[in-house]
């Protein structure tokens, strides 16, 4: 009996039986438990027990619960069945989860068909790291190479070897402006610099697109790279104009805290601003018992009125500094 398996028996008495007794079903059960022990435990299990366990696994492939099909991929990897392929690709490219993307690339790679690479290439330009890193070393796995300048960018960027992505030169501009479409703003970031540090005429799409990104460093890098891309000063700020404003909608802050004193400080983060509120409401309605519905809004509207002026102010001002 392997070491490793000795050594989760030991921890797991009842994954042993489990495994003795080649309960596939129970195993794969553990995957849902909310132990992290027992998953990696059972899953290692059914890794170890060949195609007999495929036909189950695959039925838990689309589980609703993340833990369970996270279990049933890892397990699929160990197993190395080829009967699991088709499933693992569709996965690739069909799953809202970027951790399941990411383990069924691992798992391709792991299986090692050759039928796999051209989807694992295509991976490499998926909009979360990790599903690009994990498509990255299972391709290295299986001994693949780039077939020209766009494939090696594409892999440089999903192991994040900027130094080789800066050598290509010119031709990985068209792989880094498809990139720009990546969710991490420092990877965003990263980019532009180098299309920035490559220059040329191609850049400037990039960096013009750079302006109206939605992080402020990654629009600043992108002022920063402009004149090395070929962006004259003047589209500078026409560019930046478009970029979204972040924050609350300061009209929507002011209403709010002229109705209902307090609730727009409450969305603008500030601690004390449940306070206001329940002290606001206290005054309305003890006010309301002695004078009716109507008077005291009457008296107290003047006075958030003035508030609500000023929170358009405030939420206007660190809407400006935000951006």
């Amino acid at each position: 009996m392997p070491f490793v398996l000795k050594n989760i028996f030991k921890k797991n008495p009842n994954i042993e039986e489990l495994t003795r007794t080649r309960n596939i079903r129970g195993l794969i059960r553990l995957f849902d438990s909310g132990d992290f022990n027992a998953q990696w435990h059972a899953a290692s299990a059914l890794g170890t027990m060949g195609p007999d366990a495929t036909p189950y696994l695959l039925r838990f492939i689309n589980h609703e619960s993340i833990n369970v099909r996270l279990g049933a991929i890892e397990a699929l990897g160990c197993i190395r069945d080829p009967r699991a392929i088709d499933k693992l690709i569709n996965i690739l490219f069909s799953d809202n989860n970027s951790e399941i993307r990411w383990a069924a690339a691992v798992a391709l790679g792991e299986i090692g068909e050759h039928v796999s690479i051209p989807y694992l290439v295509r991976a490499l330009t998926d909009t979360d790291r990790y599903v690009r890193y994990g498509s990255a070393k299972s391709l290295e796995l299986m001994g693949w190479h780039p077939n020209d300048d766009a494939e090696t960018t594409y892999y440089q960027i999903a192991v994040q070897d900027w130094n080789s992505v800066k050598k290509i030169g010119k031709p990985a501009i068209d792989p880094l402006l498809h990139m720009l479409k990546e969710k991490h703003p420092l990877i965003r970031l990263k980019i532009i610099e180098l299309i920035g540090d490559i220059g040329g005429i191609q850049g400037q799409k990039a960096c013009m697109t750079a302006l109206k990104d939605t992080d402020r460093n990654v629009r600043w890098k992108a002022v920063l790279s402009s004149k090395k891309c070929g962006v004259s000063n003047i589209h500078m700020p026409w560019g930046l104009s478009k970029s979204p404003r972040p924050g609350h909608n300061p009209y929507g802050l002011a209403l709010l805290n002229f109705f209902f004193f307090g609730l727009g400080y409450h969305l603008m983060g500030r601690w004390w601003a449940f306070l206001v509120f329940t002290s606001y409401m206290t005054i309305i309605v003890l006010s309301q018992l002695e004078f009716g519905f109507f008077l005291p809004f009457l008296i107290l509207w003047p006075m958030t009125g003035l508030f609500a002026i000023q929170t358009y102010f405030m939420a206007k001002q660190e809407s400006e500094k935000a951006w």
